[in-house]
């Protein structure tokens, strides 16, 4: 088959392609034998706007078949078979409404895809993998392994991960079908077992005396207006730049909220390296259009009281306004978290007294200190509070 060059294909006619969509682009080249033979291999791996666009390509692309003379039987038993398939499908999203259990989803998708390999898997924050339905860590399939991955977000982040043979969703409105029935099946069963679920994770927070992170990205309204769009996917990053950070440190997210991510840890020394982590991880990172983010931080220990639906008291209002205190780059402790890590601290990390602060809305003066080390900035504005005084 002669290969079609810009040039060529620019000089072809709209009726020379199967299909030409609503803004113009053609697709499907129908202007020879070959390129109707091939044609008729690609159709169920173009995307289409709609099944009328679909249906109006394939009537097209059959009539040129017969001018060629081109008796396409692999086609249209494909076809039927795709109609078939993505019938049961169809069905599925209804009857999949009413499933909350992973196993029953998967079982019924092995049938109504003809894959019995086909396997559904959860994504655990917890354990930062996807699991099975027995609760076991899976490793995804890599390309070239003969086997294709269908990933499911929910927020930005990970929800669900399908892995299938690589034939069973080539045709893209099938594909589309088929996700849109897991996620139904998916959000009804989180729907269902979030407010338990939430309950049970916060009961196994730690109580007592903690340590508190606050990190927050600096003048997120200013990346929002440079980026437009773009900010949900460099939010995302930096989440999962913040998560990994306290994870690895061996802390516990509470709660992540716009631009906030609210992190607790047993011990002091572990929450300070978290913070250490997140600035030296943000520090060389390249963000798009050459935009730099910044983090701020802020470090509290105290005895919050921990509730079913997650702490309060003082302590949390302590660390907001600590953070809130910081500018980008910055990490900033209170006395009684300072004295927390006092003997603990990682080799070339000291602290430069910032002097006493009265924190809006707490009820005496806070002590701040300003973390320095390696690859810390070490000069900063004062601390964004009013009221200060000398410590």
């Amino acid at each position: 088959m002669s290969q079609l060059d810009t040039k060529k294909r620019a000089r072809l006619p709209d009726s020379a392609f199967a299909y030409v969509d609503s803004r113009g682009r053609r697709r499907l080249p129908i202007n020879d034998e070959a390129h109707v033979r091939n044609a008729l291999a690609r159709f169920n791996q173009t995307p289409f706007e709609d099944d009328a666009a679909r249906g109006r390509a394939r009537t097209k692309l059959l009539r040129a078949a017969k001018k060629y003379g081109i008796v396409p039987v692999g086609f249209i038993t494909g076809q039927l078979r795709s109609q078939s398939t993505q019938a049961a499908a169809g069905q599925a999203v209804i009857d999949l409404g009413g499933m909350g259990a992973p196993g029953e989803l998967e079982e019924r998708l092995r049938a109504a895809l003809g894959d019995q390999s086909l396997s559904l898997l959860q994504w655990s924050d917890s354990a930062a993998a996807y699991l099975d339905g027995a609760g076991q860590a899976v490793t995804l399939p890599a390309d070239g392994e003969g086997r294709a991955v269908t990933l499911l977000e929910r927020n930005g982040r990970p929800m669900t991960a399908l892995v299938h043979e690589p034939a069973v969703l080539r045709d893209p409105n099938l594909a589309k079908t088929v996700t849109a029935a897991v996620r139904l099946a998916i959000e009804n069963e989180r729907l269902q077992g979030e407010v338990e679920a939430r309950a049970s994770e916060v009961r196994s927070l730690p109580a007592g005396f903690v340590t508190f992170l606050l990190a927050d990205i600096e003048d997120s309204t200013g990346l929002v207006r440079r980026l437009g769009d773009r900010y949900a996917a460099l939010l995302t990053d930096v989440r999962r730049l913040l998560r990994t950070a306290v994870r690895t440190a061996g802390g516990r997210e509470v709660d992540a909220r716009g631009d906030e991510l609210f992190a607790v840890f047993e011990h002091a020394p572990t929450a300070l390296g978290a913070g250490l982590a997140i600035q030296n991880s943000l520090r060389n990172r390249a963000w798009p259009k050459g935009v730099e983010v910044r983090v701020r931080v802020g470090i509290h220990s105290g005895h919050p009281t921990l509730t079913d639906t997650g702490y309060v008291g003082l302590a949390v209002h302590a660390v907001a306004r600590i953070s809130f205190a910081a500018h980008g780059r910055q990490i900033i402790l209170s006395r009684a978290a300072r004295e927390a890590v006092e003997g603990s601290l990682p080799p070339g990390i000291g602290f430069r007294d910032l002097g006493t602060h009265q924190l809006q809305g707490m009820p005496q003066p806070e002590a701040l200190f300003q973390v320095e080390g390696p690859g810390l900035p070490t000069d900063f504005p004062p601390p964004r509070i009013f009221g200060a005084s000398p410590a």
